[in-house]
């Protein structure tokens, strides 16, 4: 009836911009990762000194013996040193700062420094993504992922590798390339996470990018210089001695979040067996060829956020060896490939990532339950093949139009 007052409607979740689902998603994952915490918190605090006693130990002690002189880079040893120093000698940057507190100062730092990390590597590489996206929803869950709670917990850099690649996804998007290459650089910190970006720079004719990832390299490798260039034979002897270490079967898989360390895990040998490399050497041809797919210049620059976020996925799923607390990679490369299917692809294809995301959230809490760890890679190599299937054949996935804004269902 005209000249009616009424009151308002009430908004429900899809009109006030975030879909039901997404809600629920951010519900679920908050109050699954506030259990956890409070069953590790409580864990924790029956014998703090014992069961703080992880990752960051590590740095603590190395920052230790730089300070008294000593030779930082000790080889395995069980009993005298079970968490044996295993980065560059630049990195020993990051671990002098934890010899200037106690034991609880130490380990908050560590803590505190990851979180950072983590954090502003997620809001950037949700940024990168230049469509209208619920990018709340993806921050929450990933903020409260497995992954990213363990990694915090035991101090470790695995926070550094979601700074590197959402830095970078952010950067290029924004059109400072060179800034892109040189926080790629960053990766450097674990050698074998950043012999891959050259090759995607080279192939997709990003220049400025591998000119900035040429500079920041070079200037990293010199801030070892201070240590003594001694320390690099330290450091290649241990990473040797891991790697013999891994082959015989020492180093535990069931804690690796790698296709190998899936096969292996689920294939238990005593050592790494000729069918082993070879499922791994198909799996990664497979994701390499996707990750060169999404990664063609054409391809990079209409969406940076999900080459970016493939590349992630792809470091982690075809490494050799990489622990729980890598997983980080997975969080952020996740983010960046779920973000740019809300707004990109059929429904169908929104969907299935959606649902891939999901499981992703599930399996990165391999930190507390550990055979979780052999699902990790496998899903993150099947999401970034997927991808990659979407860009190449869209019609694979096509059904009912996809919409360009606002939210999307799981």
């Amino acid at each position: 009836m005209a000249g009616t007052l009424t009151s308002p409607p009430k908004l429900s979740a899809d009109s006030a911009g975030v879909s039901r689902s997404h809600l629920w998603g951010r519900r679920i994952a908050l109050v699954s990762a506030g259990v956890l915490i409070f069953m590790l918190t409580a864990w924790i605090l029956s014998d703090p000194v014992e069961h703080l006693s992880t990752d960051w130990t590590a740095f603590d002690t190395a920052a230790d013996r730089v300070f008294a002189g000593e030779d930082v880079y000790r080889p395995y040893d069980a009993e005298t040193e079970p968490l044996p120093y295993l980065y560059p000698p630049f990195a020993l940057w990051l671990a002098l700062p934890l010899g200037l507190f106690g034991f609880a100062g130490s380990f908050f730092l560590s803590a505190l420094f990851t979180a950072c990390c983590l954090v502003f590597g997620l809001v950037w590489m949700s940024r990168a993504e230049r469509a209208e996206v619920d990018r709340s929803t993806g921050l929450v869950v990933g903020l409260a992922s497995g992954a990213a709670v363990s990694s915090t917990l035991i101090g470790q850099y695995s926070g550094v590798y979601a700074l590197a690649v959402g830095g970078a996804a952010h950067a290029y998007s924004n059109d400072r390339k060179s800034v892109a290459g040189a926080f790629l650089a960053l990766l450097w910190l674990k050698p074998n996470l950043a012999i891959a970006v050259p090759i995607v720079l080279l192939w997709s004719r990003s220049w400025p990018a591998l000119r900035g990832f040429s500079i920041a390299s070079t200037l990293i490798v010199l801030a070892s210089l201070p240590f003594g260039l001694e320390r690099w034979s330290g450091f290649f002897s241990n990473v040797e001695m891991m790697a013999q270490l891994q082959e015989d079967g020492v180093v535990p898989f069931r804690k690796m979040v790698t296709v190998l360390g899936s096969v292996q895990t689920m294939f238990p040998m005593e050592s790494i067996s000729p069918v082993v490399i070879g499922i791994w050497l198909i799996s990664t041809a497979i994701m390499g060829v996707s990750v060169l797919e999404l990664w063609r210049r054409a391809a990079l620059d209409a969406s940076p956020v999900r080459a970016f976020g493939a590349l992630a996925l792809f470091l982690v799923a075809a490494n050799p060896r990489l622990y729980f607390y890598d997983s980080t990679l997975v969080v952020v490369g996740m983010l960046g490939v779920w973000l740019h299917a809300q707004s990109s692809g059929s429904e169908r294809y929104r969907r299935l990532i959606s649902r891939l995301a999901v499981a992703t959230w599930f399996v990165l809490w391999g930190g507390i339950f550990v055979s979780l760890n052999a699902l990790v890679g496998p899903i993150a190599g099947l999401t970034l093949v997927l991808v990659a299937v979407d860009q190449r054949f869209p019609r694979v996935f096509e059904g009912q139009p996809a919409l360009t804004n606002g939210p999307t269902d799981l």
